[in-house]
């Protein structure tokens, strides 16, 4: 991902867990909110949430993020990009590594017909936001 911040194992560790939410979208259950933490070895842990709002349940992952050791954290869950043509369905992914000073919020739209989850475009950096690393 040329020109955009992070470097190449966070870059893989996003494009990983927005493939994770794509194949959960084509679950019955969805795509629970998530927190992935990566060691500096490649190590994955995911956490889902459930049980609550969406925005409580992505509140608890971003508590999770900072309170975490790992070397790498992303976020996903399920999600709207507003545009000037309306708001668009897309797997968000929060993700910064260690050494960054902010985190990066990634989108990928997708459209889905109750069976089949059909990626709309390329993923693409949507944002800049506050640490999530303590």
């Amino acid at each position: 991902m040329a020109g955009i911040p992070g470097g190449e194992s966070l870059h893989k560790l996003v494009f990983a867990v927005l493939e994770h939410g794509v194949r959960s979208m084509g679950r019955p259950e969805g795509l629970s909110p998530a927190l992935v933490e990566e060691t500096g070895t490649g190590e994955r842990t995911i956490k889902q949430f459930s049980g609550a709002a969406l925005d409580t349940m992505v509140k608890a992952a971003r508590e999770g993020a900072g309170a975490s050791s790992a070397e790498r954290v992303a976020i996903c869950w399920d999600g709207l990009l507003t545009g000037k043509e309306g708001d668009e369905r897309a797997i968000m992914v929060v993700a910064q590594e260690r050494g960054q000073q902010r985190s990066l919020v990634f989108a990928q739209r997708y459209s889905f017909d109750g069976a089949t989850v059909v990626p709309e475009g390329r993923p693409g950096l949507v944002a800049e936001r506050a640490s999530m690393l303590g």
